[in-house]
């Protein structure tokens, strides 16, 4: 008798919707990272932001920028580990910066390609994990 033989012969098959969650999961935290990587990018100096130099950015942009520089890169370890607080803390990053384009328009100004890029990942999101629900029902 080996030391294996209490393990089950029967393999476990991923859903489709469960294989499209993870690489959902994986290009979302190289985007998130890179999302955040920008961001301190501005906050050392290597690039400029909207405002200009991080120095010279009004007190609202460097606010803006500190949280989203700390929440993207959350966000993305989160994403890459497949957990769920990582899930979490990517929607509150995504809603976020999609609020500071959207509702706060004219302090922060438009930004329509950072707002598409989250409302379509959130929409993917939403239905890749409406798809894994679904088939974790079918399966029990």
């Amino acid at each position: 008798m080996s030391s294996l033989d209490h393990i089950s012969l029967h393999s476990t098959t991923r859903s489709r919707a469960e294989i499209l969650m993870d690489r959902l999961s994986l290009g979302l935290a190289a985007a998130m990272m890179l999302l955040g990587l920008r961001q301190w990018a501005i906050i050392v100096g290597l690039a400029a932001g909207p405002g200009g130099g991080f120095e010279t950015m009004p007190q609202i942009w460097q606010l803006a920028t500190m949280h989203l520089g700390v929440v993207d890169l959350i966000a993305a370890v989160g994403l890459w580990l497949r957990s769920s607080w990582g899930r979490v803390v990517w929607i509150v990053a995504a809603v976020s910066e999609v609020a500071m384009h959207s509702v706060f328009i004219g302090t922060f100004g438009a930004n329509f390609v950072i707002v598409a890029f989250h409302a379509a990942a959130l929409a993917a999101m939403l239905v890749t994990w409406i798809g894994v629900r679904r088939a974790a029902k079918a399966n029990h």
